[in-house]
């Protein structure tokens, strides 16, 4: 847009000088005409004013200087004496080239005194004249104060600019201060409530395993008192991640990806085919981004059993040295389904899924396939950051 603006501002202020000097000029000389071609070129170079504004006014300049140097050396010999002095003027495009210059100047140095320059050249004080003299202040001092003001008021603005970016950034991270530290909050009630009650839950179970005479009693206690621990340490792993970044933590060891046989059998055990797929080499990960995978496993053929009965399912399971990659694909219900077994559970377990997978850093991505069927598909870093 800019540039199709200079493009007209070029050739209207070129065609308009050349239009003036031909009704005022002589050109009855090769000098005036040579001149006069030169600075309908030279006002041409308006096109670049914003990318080298000094080089525009510097042509300017020059043409400007051109018109009087043989005029020094020999006066009459180029303008006579019926040539008004109003007319030798400098190029009209001097004022556009004094303009961006200021503005978009990168050399202010070499800019000022450009200015000065055409302003004498424009001025002529060493020919007096009322016209000349107002004529050449309105196309060169006028200019440079709008310049000024054009100037000083970008300034302003980018300065405001930068101003509300930067109470942007500031009621962001207040923002983020805000969240870490109601996470921390969390973190505490659970370790403080969950924990407590889990604890005793599982010391119960214990318990009972030890002083119950009957052996499926014994049996159950056990299983209970297991799941037990496994929660609490999950649990651990959750308060560590919601837990400011302040708090600091020992990482735990990086272990292998949880077994994933149990439920792939425990599917097969019901009458849902599974197969697997494995790619790469096994890698370690963090406990928890172990038990997040397990769960995303889990949770997938669980939907599977309760909302596509007869469906076949392909497990795929993709190693990267600092990721992996799962995916639980269905080929969707060969008949309907339970509609009280796939009215069981709370609704959510997508939902919590999802953030379970972001606590760790990971994506997920869940939907209908379009040949039929249901994805569900993880991408889970190997490490905590």
């Amino acid at each position: 847009m800019y540039l199709l603006f200079d493009v007209w501002l070029a050739v209207t202020v070129a065609a308009a000088d050349t239009v003036v000097v031909i009704g005022h000029w002589h050109l009855d000389n090769r000098y005036s005409t040579v001149l006069l071609v030169v600075q309908a070129v030279a006002q041409l170079g308006l096109v670049a004013r914003r990318r080298a504004p000094e080089a525009v006014l510097g042509v300017l300049a020059l043409v400007a200087l051109l018109q009087w140097i043989p005029e020094l050396i020999a006066p009459g010999s180029i303008w006579p004496a019926d040539v008004e002095p109003v007319w030798v003027v400098t190029p009209v495009g001097s004022a556009f080239a004094i303009y961006a210059t200021i503005v978009h100047g990168r050399h202010p140095r070499a800019g000022w005194t450009l200015i000065a320059l055409v302003t004498v050249l424009a001025v002529r004080p060493w020919q007096p004249h009322v016209t000349v003299v107002t004529l050449g202040l309105t196309m060169t001092v006028m200019p440079a104060l709008f310049g000024l003001w054009s100037a000083s008021r970008r300034r302003l603005l980018l300065a405001l600019a930068e101003r509300a970016e930067r109470a942007e950034r500031e009621r962001h991270l207040l923002a983020e201060q805000a969240r870490a530290e109601e996470r921390s909050r969390l973190a505490r009630e659970m370790h403080d409530v969950v924990t407590h009650r889990v604890t005793l839950m599982v010391l119960q179970a214990g318990a009972l395993g030890v002083t119950s005479p009957d052996g499926a009693t014994r049996a159950a206690a056990e299983q209970l008192r297991t799941a037990g621990c496994q929660a609490l340490d999950e649990l651990r792993d959750l308060v560590r991640v919601l837990q400011s970044p302040e708090v600091v933590h020992r990482e735990p060891e990086p272990v292998a990806l949880p077994d994933l046989t149990a439920l792939i059998e425990e599917s097969r055990s019901v009458g849902v085919p599974v197969d697997v797929v494995r790619d790469g080499d096994p890698v370690q990960v963090a406990p928890v981004v172990g038990r997040t995978a397990y769960r995303v496993v889990q949770e997938a053929l669980t939907n599977v059993r309760k909302h596509a009965p007869g469906a076949s399912v392909l497990v795929e399971v993709g190693f990267a040295p600092d990721r992996i990659r799962l995916s639980v694909t269905d080929t969707g219900p060969v008949q309907g389904a339970d509609p009280v077994l796939a009215g069981s559970g709370s609704g959510s377990g997508l939902i919590g899924l999802r953030q379970r997978v972001e606590l760790v850093q990971g994506e997920l991505d869940t939907g209908p396939r379009p040949g039929g069927g249901f994805r569900v598909a993880a991408t889970l870093p190997a490490g905590l950051r």
